[in-house]
């Protein structure tokens, strides 16, 4: 089965800190888009689902918190992840972080090793996400009685030989 590499939404209002993000990510086997406030981040997301999004804080029209609140209440987008990238590095900030829906948090300087890290997890997450998901999908056309539309699903994911 061909796989894609892993698409991470970088959303950062520092065109330099994005463009550093997006090298950094690229560099390491990543597809990677950037956009430069909350509401760009969420049409970007509409247009493409990404596998994890990382966002910054402090952002025009529309914050980070703001952004991940507005994607959790999205049943298209609600199960992206998404990790928070802030120069706050107090308790305050990482606990609304994780109450406006962030998955994990990240304190700027940006570390390039540490964001791979990070970007692997989160998109680990989506793609085993995904692999449930569709699993859900068999056992239900099974228990339906859909046998051509299960081995094809089963084909489709690599799973049977043609």
């Amino acid at each position: 089965m061909p796989t894609t590499p892993p698409y991470i939404l970088v959303v950062e209002d520092n065109k330099i800190t994005a463009k550093l993000m997006r090298r950094y990510l690229e560099a390491n086997g990543f597809e990677a888009d950037e956009v430069y406030d909350g509401i760009e981040a969420l049409e970007a997301a509409k247009r493409r689902k990404p596998d994890a999004i990382l966002m910054d804080v402090m952002m025009p029209r529309l914050d980070g918190f703001g952004t991940v609140q507005a994607l959790r209440n999205d049943p298209e987008l609600a199960d992206i992840p998404v990790a928070i990238i802030t120069a706050l590095n107090d308790v305050a900030t990482q606990v609304r972080a994780v109450e406006s829906g962030a998955d994990d948090f990240l304190t700027k300087p940006i570390e390039e090793k540490l964001i791979i890290t990070k970007a692997r997890v989160l998109t680990s997450l989506t793609r085993e996400r995904r692999r449930i998901a569709t699993y859900r999908d068999v056992i239900r056309a099974v228990l339906d009685g859909r046998i051509d539309e299960v081995r094809q699903t089963l084909e489709d994911e690599g799973l049977l030989n043609p």
